[in-house]
């Protein structure tokens, strides 16, 4: 019998914000949205919704969650959903839009698979309800991992990253359809 083959992930600096306590202590209401960037080494989409149910905090922790990668000239769309919790969802990026000072780009080697860190934040109170982490798919780490460095690369206009997302939100009536024409779409590990 063979044995299991694992591939060595980088280690992340520990998250030191806790489910009970504020995400930010410089703030205690959030407009509802969804945030992602890459930090301390690991992935984070950070989901600020308005009363979060018991439902959707538990399905948070444990429901199966996909991902994809959508990909508009300066904006980049990382593509989610939570299974009984939400359908597809996007939300735009683009790494000039994190303070130089914040900015870290993935350095996973190829084969390796990325963490993936999910917080659900409650906007009302800017309480964190629910934390997980999970791993991406080796393909789905080396996709992003390369449009980061491509955007870091290239020179930013704010105007034409805003018209990419407005172009990119036209042409696709709901995430679910921008999925469809996604560069890659795979499901979690963990």
């Amino acid at each position: 019998m063979s044995r299991i083959h694992t591939f060595p992930r980088p280690e992340t600096l520990p998250d030191t914000r806790h489910v009970g306590e504020r995400y930010s202590p410089a703030h205690e209401r959030y407009d509802e949205g969804a945030r992602y960037l890459y930090r301390h080494g690991a992935h984070e989409l950070t989901l600020f919704w308005s009363r979060p149910t018991k439902p959707e905090v538990q399905g948070l922790r444990t429901n199966p969650v996909e991902v994809g990668l959508y990909v508009h000239g300066p904006a980049a769309f990382l593509l989610y959903r939570i299974e009984a919790v939400c359908e597809w969802s996007d939300v735009a990026f683009n790494v000039h839009l994190v303070p130089a000072s914040e900015r870290e780009l993935p350095n996973e080697a190829t084969g390796d698979r990325a963490r993936f860190r999910l917080i659900l934040v409650d906007a009302g109170d800017g309480i964190i309800r629910a934390k997980r982490l999970v791993s991406l798919d080796r393909v789905m780490t080396q996709a992003l991992r390369m449009t980061m460095h491509a955007q870091a690369a290239a020179p930013f206009d704010r105007a034409a990253y805003d018209t990419a997302v407005r172009a990119a939100h036209a042409r696709f009536p709901d995430p679910g359809a921008m999925v469809q024409a996604a560069e890659f779409q795979e499901a979690t590990l963990g």
